[in-house]
């Protein structure tokens, strides 16, 4: 798992890592991505948005997000709502953005471990 608080740093930072965090993060594949597009203002907002979504959502629920003072934008859906197999809440939350003539669209699994403190958990399983 990837830690994160509050969606802070690892769904954006590893998965939508603006150009200096790539370079610095060694993350150089993600280079040509949308994220790489994104300002500090657009992740800032995308954050935002991703842990309203995450701390309130329920399956279906969709959130726009969108930078007025950039061409960055996007839509979060929760996919999928979900007990892990360790007793976690889980989401698997579909992030569907662009900015700058670029478009990506991932799925991400994320469980709340802590109150409040959402993690990137890969290998989360629903549990029987």
């Amino acid at each position: 798992m990837r830690a994160f608080r509050g969606i802070g740093l690892a769904l954006v930072s590893l998965l939508l890592a603006a150009p200096p965090a790539v370079r610095a993060a060694s993350l150089g594949f993600l280079s040509n991505t949308v994220a790489s597009k994104f300002n500090d203002d657009d992740v800032r907002i995308l954050q935002s948005t991703a842990l309203s979504l995450l701390t309130d959502g329920v399956a279906g629920q969709s959130q726009e997000w969108a930078n007025p003072n950039s061409t960055a934008k996007g839509k979060l859906t929760i996919v999928k709502v979900f007990r892990s197999t360790e007793g976690f809440l889980c989401k698997s939350l579909r992030a569907e953005n662009s900015a700058r003539g670029l478009h990506g669209v991932a799925t991400y699994p994320v469980c709340e471990i802590h109150p409040g403190d959402w993690k990137l958990h890969s290998q989360a399983k629903p549990a029987p």
